[in-house]
């Protein structure tokens, strides 16, 4: 049966999985880091995130004939829920690998679900991203890393859940929210690398010889403590610095009301034992 004599719903339905779907996300760092560019040098600004070349998957499609350019352009102007995915590795990066086809059509969108899967770093990822997120305490402020988590957060809701602008001038809290997300989920993935994961904020084998930065956070469970699942650990860490940021105070308003402004409903974040909405907005 050819494409086209399949029933329009059903049509729509491939569509939408083949321009879509994260079934093509990398199996891991190694077989992605070709091309991948620092967000910005500066720790503050995103320095700890590495993004791939923009590659629109929409665009084949688009180019078939008209009718499936119709059909695409469909599906790209009724989608309101985006999944996004990232890998999340030990001291050497936020890497995104999501695939948006378009930006929202209208500033309004129904969910983001966000993946973070954890990686070890192995021998054959470059040097060039060893050390770019860094843990190492701030000057009074959060680890540097937290920057870049943030910057995470606020590129989606001021760019839009698909390629991250790196900052020109100013500071990250300067940024207005483009984009109102009904709800916003943090999806922490089990490791499947094997690794141990004695730590999550330096590798395993930088830890065992003792060569760990001051990480700055002293409070919750320990990102050190094996006994805890990895992804529980990191699910803390953001928790715990995401609250320190809502909670609006002298030294955190200008950067909490970006989030404010843009999350309607909540901050899911999935535990092993189910979702749980950590911040109502």
């Amino acid at each position: 049966m050819a494409f086209l004599q399949i029933p329009v719903e059903i049509r729509l339905n491939v569509i939408r999985e083949a321009i879509c779907s994260l079934a093509d996300r990398p199996s891991c760092p190694a077989v992605s880091q070709e091309g991948r560019k620092r967000l910005a040098r500066d720790s503050f600004t995103g320095g700890g995130i590495w993004q791939l070349p923009l590659r629109n998957a929409a665009l084949p499609l688009l180019l078939v004939n008209k009718q499936i350019h119709a059909e695409v352009k469909d599906v790209l102007e009724r989608t309101t829920s985006y999944h996004v995915d990232i890998m999340f590795l030990k001291s050497y990066g936020l890497w995104t690998t999501w695939t948006i086809p378009a930006l929202p059509r209208t500033q309004y969108i129904d969910s983001v679900h966000a993946s973070f899967r954890l990686f070890e770093p192995t021998e054959d990822l470059d040097t060039r991203f060893r050390g770019s997120l860094s843990f190492r305490g701030g000057d009074g402020g959060p680890p540097l890393a937290v920057w870049s988590f943030y910057k995470l957060l606020t590129g989606v809701l001021t760019d839009g859940p698909g390629y991250l602008r790196g900052e020109q001038s100013g500071m990250l809290e300067n940024r207005t929210p483009r984009y109102a997300v009904k709800r916003l989920v943090v999806d922490i993935v089990a490791p499947t690398d094997g690794a141990v994961d004695k730590s999550i904020l330096w590798e395993d084998k930088r830890y065992e010889e003792g060569a760990m930065p001051r990480d700055g956070w002293n409070y919750g469970h320990g990102p050190h403590d094996a006994s805890i699942p990895a992804e529980q650990r990191l699910a803390d860490y953001m928790i715990e610095h995401l609250d320190s940021i809502l909670r609006l105070d002298y030294y955190t308003m200008d950067y909490g009301i970006i989030v404010y402004e843009s999350v309607q409903e909540d901050i899911t974040f999935v535990r092993k034992y189910g979702a749980r909405p950590e911040f109502p907005t």
